[in-house]
C-alpha cells in the first residue's frame, strides 16, 4: 500500500505499507527519497493519526460518503441521459457526464460549466479525467448539513447549465431551419422575400 499527501496534513510525506517479508526482500536504502526521514512531517503524520483516531474521522468518512453517494446518485435519477456514473469510496467521489452530450447540446462539457456555477454559490469542485468527470473530496470532518448543503448546491448549478444548454440547443436548431429556409431553392413569387428578419 503506497499512501501520501493528506497522510501528513499538507507536509510532504509518504509512506509504503507492507508484510514484513516483502520488505525484506528490498536492498537497504532502495526505499529512499528527497524527503525520506522528515522528522517534522512525520511528526505532523503522527498528529494527524491521532486526530483520525480521537475524532473518529473514518467512522464519518464511511457515514458521510453514504449520504453524498446517495444524494449524487438521487440527482443522476433526475438526470438519466445527463450524468452516466457516480462512483468513489468513502469521501472521494466521482461525477461523470455522458460524453455525446445526448441530454443537451452535442459535444458540450457539461463539467466545467456546472463546477463554474458552483464556484458563484461558494463551492469548489474539481473537474477531473479525461472524461466529463467532477471530483467531490470534501474535508475528513465535513458534517451531515454541509453534505446536503453541497448537494443542494450542485443541484441547483447542474439545473442552470442544463436548462442553459436546452435553449442553446432549441436556438440552434432553429437556425438550422432558417438557413435551411434561405437556402431553399426559390419559389416563383411576385415580389423580392424580406430575410432581414432571420438575422
Amino acid at each position: 500500500l503506497v499512501f501520501a499527501k493528506g497522510i501528513a496534513s499538507g507536509m510532504p510525506l509518504s509512506g509504503i505499507a507492507s508484510r514484513k517479508e516483502l520488505m525484506d526482500l528490498q536492498p537497504a536504502g532502495s526505499q529512499g527519497g528527497t524527503y525520506a526521514g522528515n522528522a517534522v512531517a512525520c511528526a505532523a503524520a503522527n498528529a494527524t493519526i491521532d486526530v483520525m483516531l480521537e475524532e473518529g474521522l473514518l467512522a464519518n468518512t464511511l457515514s458521510r460518503g453514504e449520504q453524498f453517494m446517495g444524494g449524487l446518485r438521487a440527482i443522476q435519477a433526475k438526470y438519466p441521459g445527463i450524468i452516466s456514473d457516480v462512483r468513489g469510496r468513502g469521501l472521494m467521489i466521482g461525477l461523470e457526464f455522458n460524453g455525446d452530450g445526448s441530454a443537451v447540446s452535442s459535444g458540450v462539457s457539461i463539467g466545467p460549466q456546472v463546477s463554474a456555477r458552483c464556484l458563484e454559490k461558494g463551492m469548489l469542485l474539481l473537474t477531473t479525467s479525461v472524461y466529463d468527470t467532477l471530483r467531490f473530496i470534501p474535508p475528513l470532518t465535513v458534517s451531515e448539513a454541509e453534505v446536503d448543503e453541497a448537494l443542494a448546491i450542485f443541484e441547483e448549478a447542474l439545473a442552470e447549465v442544463v436548462a442553459s444548454e436546452e435553449i442553446a440547443a432549441e436556438s440552434t436548431r432553429r437556425y438550422a431551419c432558417v438557413v435551411g429556409v434561405l437556402h431553399a431553392p426559390a419559389l416563383k413569387t411576385t415580389h423580392e422575400p424580406d430575410t432581414r428578419r432571420f438575422i
